[in-house]
């Protein structure tokens, strides 16, 4: 899809190139699309958008196509996990902590690989955290997505979203 798009903008005359994968490229995409307003870094330390949660998959197009940022990021995913503790009970290498911790000077939520990849590696793959987060499931996004609105986060979310 990031190559298919990556043509069209070609073919409106501006650069493109189509980069695949959230570790794929020069850079991971999972800062970047928070950037961009896609979605919060969940507990677990994956991407959740308010229509998607987090069954989706990053990938990007460089361009020098004028772009313009038209929503906030913010809807309340911290709030949502330090209440949720779904995932951090269910790890089984108890990788993931409760609360944030401060990783490289920002406080953030955070998974300690050293735990999680010997026990990916022991049982080829894992995912169990993104299976039991409720914004995986998506016969329920919506609702939690109206619950977080309700909550006080309406203002903060972006209009196309609603």
């Amino acid at each position: 899809l990031a190559v298919q798009i990556s043509n069209w903008i070609l073919d409106q005359g501006y650069w493109a190139y189509g980069h695949g994968g959230p570790e794929a490229g020069e850079f991971p995409l999972t800062p970047a699309a928070i950037q961009a307003g896609i979605g919060e870094l969940g507990k677990h330390g994956s991407l959740i958008n308010p229509k998607l949660g987090s069954n989706f998959r990053l990938a990007c197009v460089y361009t020098t196509l004028p772009l313009e940022l038209d929503h906030s990021p913010y809807f309340g995913i911290d709030d949502f996990c330090m209440r949720c503790q779904i995932c951090t009970n269910e790890c089984p290498p108890k990788a993931i902590s409760d609360g944030k911790k401060m990783v490289r000077g920002v406080e953030k939520f955070y998974v300690d690989f050293d735990k999680c990849m010997p026990y990916m590696t022991d049982n080829y793959g894992c995912g169990i955290c993104l299976r039991v987060c409720p914004w995986s499931n998506e016969k329920i996004v919506e609702k939690i997505y109206r619950k977080q609105k309700k909550r006080g986060f309406k203002n903060l979310i972006d209009k196309n979203m609603e």
